[in-house]
């Protein structure tokens, strides 16, 4: 029960959000590389770029928009069956041991990264992008997000969908935003090299992998 499988997937971001749960009850942490750069859409978010030739994926779990370019991000997924002693019942309580894990992580490194435990701020966007809010379990350094983290969960269990930025950019999110809010946003989040940490996207997926999987309970 306590063991972890660890995985690499390189694909297409549609095709690496389209897997389907795991049905073998095992955990599972996966280092997942896109093949070229997407907007990820949370479950109800609004595509505001329908028509053009921007790359546009939709995931099932909640969140706003993300700008994941495989080259200055890292994603990683985990998947906790329903029935394993880190489940959790609770929506908010599931992200705490993730959470604290990651924190660790990049802690190990020289960010003095903790969880953020309080309730959701949707920050200067209103919650349009990911990283201008902070939820429960997800990463921050002197408050400003480092880790986003999504959730989804089925019968099976609970997937969450982990990412951070080398350098945090809003891409091609910018015009979405007035050149105040922009600023906010940017004020909001921070990538681990804007820390002065030294380490290749690859790098962070295997410390984070590493830290995931590193414990049975």
């Amino acid at each position: 029960m306590g063991e972890w499988i660890r995985e690499k997937w390189q694909a297409s971001a549609e095709l690496l959000h389209a897997r389907p749960m795991p049905q073998d009850r095992r955990r599972r942490v996966s280092w997942l590389r896109p093949t070229k750069p997407a907007l990820i859409l949370g479950s109800a978010t609004v595509d505001p770029f329908s028509g053009t030739r921007t790359d546009v994926v939709r995931r099932r779990s909640g969140g706003g928009l993300v700008w994941l370019d495989p080259d200055v991000c890292t994603w990683v997924d985990v998947f906790v069956p329903a029935d394993d002693p880190l489940w959790r019942a609770d929506v908010g309580e599931a992200f705490d041991w993730l959470g604290r894990r990651l924190a660790a992580a990049f802690s190990s490194v020289g960010m003095p990264a903790n969880v953020h435990r309080g309730h959701y701020e949707a920050g200067p966007s209103g919650g349009l992008v990911c990283f201008a809010s902070l939820g429960p379990g997800e990463v921050a350094v002197n408050g400003r997000k480092l880790v986003g983290i999504s959730q989804r969960r089925t019968r099976e269990g609970s997937r969450f969908q982990c990412a951070a930025y080398e350098r945090f950019d809003l891409g091609p999110l910018a015009p979405l935003l007035d050149p105040d809010t922009a600023a906010r946003v940017r004020d909001r989040a921070v990538g681990w090299a804007d820390l002065g940490v030294d380490i290749t996207p690859s790098g962070i997926a295997e410390l984070v992998v590493s830290f995931i999987a590193a414990h049975d309970t």
